[in-house]
């Protein structure tokens, strides 16, 4: 079924018009079309609600051929409309009679255009655009003052150019009869009549594309397809990618940007580097391993102990996490938290105190944890989504084995080097000894001074676990 609006034409009087504009709802939505036939350009809009805006342009003069295809945000196309109609060409030669009428048409999704003009009471020139763009001029001659009715056609590529060869088919169908003086305005020819009858051009017509004022689309829109789910910019750039489970999250995502708000994006440390990305808020940056800063190796028997130990609950941790979380966002972070993990196991293993065939095994499995990490750090930089779940199982379970292997190397490394102290005994202070039979009970003697320096130390020592195993 074909759709229809008028054409506001500006120069209509004009042999030819200076400016073809168009708006109207067809095809599924808004369309708004100017053309310059003098300069052979032109643009049509067409617009759906929320989506983004489609346009269709031509240097050459042609009709549109089918419907606007390359999209465009929708406050980028108003521009470009408007750009095309400001400024339109001066007023030009309207010697023909009559004045310039058109349709703009959209046929099963395809634009089409007719012009028409009666230059004589017995003959009307239109023009009507092809399939393939081109114009094509046909001049009907009525029977009124001829013999019989008379009908040619020509073809052109341009609208202007289509137009000069139409009022050549006028002269020649018409030369029978007075065609100068029936084809022609009087007061264009004619100097003495023109002082009494003063030519009076046409008044320009309200501007519809004036109504085309589409809401701006959202900025970013979500694109599925069989690895997942990516999310576009209005360039259609790819700003994030989601596995094929994570549609919930991309959506989250998607809104949050098109919110403006910043969620993280996850690039690779040679990306980041090579764009100066790596301090730009909201970008996620994984790491090399050989990047995360290496703690100091512990040379204390304590330590060593409450590392290995604070080592492997904070594995075990990392396995629950990664248990209950399948989203590819969530990946950069748990692995540069697997990575602090590699590193202060490695910083364990290194320990002076540690020796033997378990340290040997301890550096292997670290060795093999670094490797699934600096796999999956890859795979994030290349764009891809990893499988999470089992890389992060993979290096939790070598860090806490390594963890592990490292507390008894060192255990046996210090009993070699002589450095086992028996624990230190407290006096039980709400405590009351009883005394022994025959004898009178001595009462404890407590060294205040000598308590709170123990207790310090073991404070200090503490607290210098925890800064190891928290800092970033």
């Amino acid at each position: 079924m074909a759709e229809k609006f008028l054409l506001k034409i500006v120069g209509a009087d004009e042999d030819v018009p200076r400016l073809l504009l168009a708006y109207g709802r067809a095809c599924g939505g808004e369309m708004a079309f100017v053309m310059r036939p003098r300069e052979d350009r032109g643009v049509l809009v067409h617009q759906v609600k929320k989506q983004r805006a489609r346009i269709w342009r031509t240097v050459s003069g042609q009709a549109p051929t089918h419907a606007p295809e390359e999209e465009i945000e929708p406050t980028v196309a108003v521009a470009e409309v408007t750009r095309m109609k400001s400024s339109p060409p001066p007023a030009g030669p309207a010697t023909l009679r009559g004045a310039w009428t058109g349709v703009l048409y959209c046929t099963d999704g395809r634009p089409s255009m007719v012009l028409a003009r009666k230059v004589a009471s017995y003959g009307t020139l239109k023009l009507a655009s092809g399939a393939d763009g081109r114009w094509t001029a046909t001049f009907e001659r009525a029977p009124r003052w001829f013999s019989k009715a008379a009908q040619e056609s020509v073809q052109r590529d341009g609208l202007a150019e289509a137009i000069q060869a139409g009022m050549g088919l006028v002269v020649g169908l018409v030369s029978e009869a007075c065609s100068f003086r029936d084809t022609r305005r009087r007061n264009a020819v004619d100097a003495e009549y023109a002082v009494a009858h003063p030519y009076q051009p046409h008044r320009a017509p309200k501007d519809p594309t004036e109504r085309y004022r589409p809401k701006p689309g959202p900025a970013y829109r979500l694109r599925q397809d069989d690895a997942g789910f990516d999310v576009l910019d209005a360039a259609g750039n790819v700003v994030a990618r989601f596995g094929a489970r994570e549609k919930g999250k991309a959506e989250k995502h998607l809104r949050a940007l098109n919110k403006g708000q910043l969620p993280a994006v996850t690039v690779s440390v040679d990306v980041a580097s090579a764009f100066g990305m790596g301090g730009l808020p909201g970008v996620t940056v994984v790491p090399a391993l050989d990047a995360l800063p290496t703690p100091e190796p512990p040379t204390g028997p304590t330590s060593a102990a409450r590392i290995a130990a604070a080592t492997e609950k904070e594995a075990e941790a990392l396995a629950e996490l990664a248990l209950s979380s399948w989203g590819a966002s969530d990946a950069p972070e748990l692995l540069r938290r697997a990575g602090r993990l590699i590193k202060h196991a490695q910083a364990l293993a290194a320990s002076p105190l540690c020796t033997g065939k378990e340290q040997r095994s301890a550096l292997e499995d670290i060795r093999r944890a670094a490797g699934a990490y600096q796999q999956a750090a890859d795979a994030i930089g290349r764009g891809e989504s990893p499988d999470v779940v089992t890389t992060l199982r993979r290096i939790s379970e070598r860090v806490s084995l390594a963890a592990a292997r490292a507390a008894k190397s060192c255990a046996a490394g210090q009993q070699k080097l002589g450095l086992e102290r028996p624990p230190p005994v407290f006096p039980r202070g709400n405590s009351e000894a009883k005394p022994a039979r025959g004898r009178k009970a001595k009462t404890p003697e407590v060294d205040p001074a000598k308590d709170k320096a123990l207790v310090d130390a073991f404070a200090q020592a503490i607290q210098a676990a925890a800064a190891q195993m928290g800092a970033a």
